[in-house]
C-alpha cells in the first residue's frame, strides 16, 4: 500500500511540474505577446488556460501511475511506455518553451507534430500495459489536437513572425 501511495504522489508531481514549467513559459506571455497575435476564434478565454492545464496535468499524473503500477504487459513493455510517456512530457514541456519562452509559433509548431506523435504512440503502447492510462490519455489527445491546429493558425495568420 505505502509503495502504491509514493508511486502516486510521485507520478503526480512529475507531470505537475511539468505543468509548473510550462505556466513559468506561459503564463507571462498570455496577456502581452499572446493577445497581441492574431488567433482563430475556437480558442479558449485566457482565464480557461490553467483549470485546462491543471486538468490536463492531474490526468497525465494518474495515467503515469497506472503505467508504472500496472502488472499487465512484460517488464521490457512497461519501460518502454514510461520512456514514451516521459518523453511525450520533456516534448510538451519543450512546445511551450519554444512557442511561448522562445516567441516562434512555428518552431512550436515542429515541436507540437513531434509531440502529437509521440502521444499516439504513448497511447498506442499503453493499451499493452493499461487500459486505464490509455483512457486518461484521450483527453489529453484531443487537446493537444486543438492545440496543433490553433498553432497552425496562428502561424498561418501571423505571417510576419519570425520562423525561428
Amino acid at each position: 500500500m505505502e509503495n502504491k501511495v509514493v508511486k502516486l504522489v510521485i507520478s503526480f508531481g512529475i507531470c505537475l511540474i511539468a505543468g509548473y514549467f510550462n505556466s513559468l513559459y506561459a503564463l507571462p506571455l498570455v496577456p502581452s505577446w499572446f493577445a497581441s497575435l492574431n488567433k482563430p476564434g475556437f480558442i479558449p478565454p485566457d482565464p480557461f488556460f490553467v483549470p485546462i492545464g491543471l486538468v490536463v496535468y492531474l490526468l497525465l499524473g494518474l495515467s503515469l501511475y497506472f503505467i508504472w503500477n500496472s502488472g499487465t504487459g512484460n517488464y521490457k513493455e512497461k519501460q518502454f511506455c514510461l520512456f514514451l510517456f516521459i518523453s511525450s512530457l520533456i516534448l510538451n514541456v519543450l512546445w511551450v518553451y519554444t512557442f511561448f519562452g522562445l516567441r516562434s509559433p512555428f518552431t512550436g509548431l515542429m515541436v507540437i507534430l513531434f509531440l502529437f506523435a509521440g502521444l499516439m504512440s504513448t497511447i498506442y503502447q499503453t493499451l499493452r500495459v493499461s487500459f486505464g492510462a490509455t483512457l486518461l490519455l484521450l483527453p489529453y489527445l484531443v487537446i493537444l489536437f486543438v492545440a496543433a491546429y490553433a498553432n497552425y493558425m496562428i502561424v498561418v495568420m501571423n505571417p510576419n513572425l519570425p520562423l525561428f
